[in-house]
């Protein structure tokens, strides 16, 4: 049985890019391990999940595990949804 994949878009935030993306990674590298994507407008590396303390730097020593944590403590709002087997995008309030 295949892994179970979570799908995430979002735009760019390095100045000169704000390129739309949407990339895809297993849910337990989201939930346990590091996920890393690259912009394909401008190549950037963005630290999506890091469970494993790799990038504390980044991550507030190593409190803040995933994007979502980091974009709340940053007083964004974070929006999460599902696609059901007929293609419809759903999102739910948090």
């Amino acid at each position: 049985m295949p892994e179970p994949k979570l799908s995430m878009t979002f735009t760019c935030t390095v100045e000169t890019c704000h390129t739309r993306s949407t990339h895809q990674f297993t849910r337990r590298s989201y939930e346990k391990g590091i996920v890393i994507v690259q912009c394909p407008g401008c190549k950037n590396r963005h630290l999506i999940a890091d469970h494993l303390g790799w990038f504390k730097e980044s991550t507030e020593d190593g409190k803040l595990k995933t994007v979502e944590d980091l974009m709340r403590a940053k007083g964004e709002r974070v929006r999460r949804g599902s696609i059901g087997n007929d293609g419809v995008v759903e999102y739910t309030p948090e």
